[in-house]
């Protein structure tokens, strides 16, 4: 598994040092938070932050669109090159034409499903996407707890991959966001979730590789 540290988590005054602390031979992608008061509460920060954390690390960056019109939004982020740009199905009135959009640019496509979205609404737009990712609590603050129906519905989104790829060679990468830790993340190994977003697990911590490896169950 993956990791995917949520740098919003970080102290965002001394960002140049927390990225330093990131090994990328450990770190796999970082997660961007994009919020944009309408969408979910917090304002966080936008594409110039992004453009700032870009130039200080190597790192592929994981770009999750927590806003209210992501068509407008997701142009901002072409320049950055980023491994993935994730945008929320309940946002998004063409989510196929954005998806489109984004993998014309070389781009991986993301879809991503709040706690009380069904999963079936993928069944007919999963082609599209390149990266699934589930909320596993609600979207806009860390620092929250793993929700209980967390792990239903990751087992549902895999056992969706598992029918469709009897029909499709396309597997599309299934992320999971809010409140990893370790005891969680062994579960989330065990189902084969392919990346986890860590916020508070990682940067509350002295040492961010250390907590890598053990959400990646290496130590």
């Amino acid at each position: 598994m993956k990791i995917s540290p949520s740098i919003l988590a970080a102290n965002l005054t001394r960002l140049s040092e927390a990225l330093s602390k990131l090994n990328s031979e450990v770190t796999d992608f970082i997660h961007l938070d994009i919020m944009d008061g309408h969408f979910v509460p917090p304002l966080t920060f936008g594409e110039q932050l992004s453009t700032a954390i870009k130039k200080e690390t190597s790192i592929p960056l994981d770009i999750h669109l927590m806003t209210a019109q992501p068509e407008k939004e997701i142009p901002k982020y072409y320049e950055l090159e980023p491994h993935n740009i994730t945008f929320h199905y309940e946002a998004a009135s063409f989510p196929i034409r954005l998806a489109q959009e984004i993998r014309s640019k070389g781009i991986k496509a993301g879809i991503a499903l709040n706690p009380a979205t069904p999963v079936a609404v993928l069944n007919d737009i999963y082609t599209y996407f390149d990266l699934i990712l589930i909320m596993t609590v609600e979207p806009g603050y860390y620092g929250q707890s793993f929700l209980s129906n967390g792990m239903q519905r990751l087992s549902e989104v895999m056992n969706l991959r598992q029918r469709l790829s009897e029909k499709t060679d396309h597997l599309p990468l299934i992320e999971v966001d809010g409140g990893v830790n370790a005891e969680n993340a062994v579960s989330l190994r065990t189902i084969n979730v392919d990346i986890a977003v860590a916020g508070s697990f990682v940067f509350k911590a002295e040492d961010y590789n250390t907590q890598i490896e053990i959400l990646k169950g290496n130590i």
